[in-house]
């Protein structure tokens, strides 16, 4: 009768940094879960070494370099990316370790150092200082130059960190060369470095200027294909479908018409990139309140403005001028609007719309009381405002003339402003 096999053991957990039980990095807990021992021990382990020339500390900093975390789903770690595939994340660790990360590498530096001494190997003790400081500076300047930019508050800590970190590197060269020849061959290699860095300087500036103008190239040319992009996306959501819309309605005249005036108006503001001010001008208003009304009416609305005013105070106007159109819409055809904005003697902002149309005319008069649409909307809402309303009509057409001031204390913003 056969004896059942014993079980396999079970496989070592991977060596990974223990996310779970982290006081610091996780280094002692992943590698005693590795182990197999208490976290405790390992922790003690480690820092007993570290008081014998460092050998913990190098042992912590290299496994927190090295070692992968464990991910959330306890990746092992053969699925994580080799030394190779590690190293930008393990420089971008390093910087942002900061003094701890630099702080630790002058002790490790010191500690090999010092067990180097111990078996026997000549250590010129004199050169450990200008060296720990160079290492200092050169981390400092490493650890804190940002090349991708960052906050504006920070650019100016960044900067005196890394002018600090330059200084300490050249401090530390001067103190190794003084170590090493005398006061006056120091001065005269200094010149011949000098020297040799202006010939090295004017020989690279043609390259590095070179490389400025192909770096400038290359943004426009990224700035000219964005902006292309841009405008094909425009074109196919906005023209396309336009065209499309023609196409299926091609019978009918009035809708084809309606649809190109809409896309026309559409395709202007596009290209003039508002450049007539924002939603609250009066020029922006009157557009959209003709646009509405050739929407609605099927009807031919022009705008033209000069001048530029702005402010909540002319909500009252651009909404006269809106009820001007839709009657020389309803009742005339195609419309042109006249804005103007202009200064009084006092300063204060005076605008003036003209909604004029070719249409038959009527006597205001002889208008039934109960149709609101001119008395109201417009002679009404003018007079409500502080402003005036005159409407000139006849069998050519009719005008309708309406004037506002900005009120006191309520200033708004002149400009130039384009049709």
């Amino acid at each position: 009768m056969p004896t059942p096999s014993a079980p396999a053991p079970a496989p070592r957990p991977p060596l990974m940094r223990h996310g779970a039980d982290r006081p610091v990095s996780g280094v002692a807990a992943g590698l005693a879960r590795h182990l197999g021992m208490p976290a405790g021990r390992v922790r003690a382990a480690l820092a007993l070494l570290s008081l014998l020339g460092g050998a913990g500390l190098a042992l912590y900093v290299w496994l927190w370099l090295l070692v992968p975390e464990e991910g959330p789903d306890g990746a092992p770690a053969a699925d994580a990316p080799t030394l190779r595939g590690r190293a930008p994340e393990v420089l971008e660790r390093v910087r942002e370790g900061g003094w701890p990360v630099l702080l630790a590498a002058v002790v490790l530096g010191v500690g090999v150092l010092t067990v180097a001494d111990g078996l026997g190997l000549a250590v010129d003790w004199a050169l450990v200082g200008p060296v720990a400081v160079l290492v200092i500076g050169l981390g400092l300047a490493w650890m804190q130059l940002d090349l991708a930019g960052g906050p504006r508050a920070g650019r100016s800590g960044r900067l005196v960190r890394l002018v600090l970190g330059t200084a300490l590197v050249l401090l530390a060269v001067l103190a190794i060369v003084l170590g090493a020849v005398s006061s006056g061959e120091l001065w005269r290699a200094l010149l011949a470095a000098v020297a040799m860095l202006a010939g090295a300087a004017l020989v690279a500036m043609p390259y590095v200027l070179a490389w400025l103008r192909r770096r400038d190239a290359e943004r426009t040319a990224f700035a000219v294909q964005a902006q292309r992009a841009e405008i094909a996306a425009h074109l196919h959501d906005s023209v396309l479908q336009s065209l499309a819309l023609i196409q299926r309605r091609a019978q009918d005249a009035d809708a084809v018409a309606r649809v190109a005036r809409a896309q026309e108006r559409e395709l202007r503001q596009f290209l003039a990139l508002d450049s007539r001010g924002g939603p609250h001008s009066l020029a922006e208003a009157l557009e959209q309140h003709a646009a509405a009304v050739e929407d609605a009416h099927g009807a031919r609305v022009e705008v033209v403005a000069v001048g530029r005013a702005a402010g909540a105070w002319l909500e009252p106007l651009a909404a006269a001028a809106r009820e001007a159109m839709q009657n020389a819409a309803r009742h005339a055809g195609d419309a042109q609007v006249f804005a103007e904005a202009g200064e009084d003697e006092r300063g204060r902002t005076v605008a003036e719309v003209f909604v004029r149309d070719r249409g038959p005319g009527f006597d205001l008069p002889t208008v039934p009381a109960d149709r609101l649409g001119v008395r109201e909307s417009i002679l009404g809402r003018m007079g409500r405002a502080g402003g005036t309303a005159r409407i000139r009509s006849g069998p050519g057409g009719t005008e309708v003339h309406l004037t506002l001031t900005e009120p006191e204390g309520a200033r708004a913003r002149t400009g130039q402003e384009h049709p």
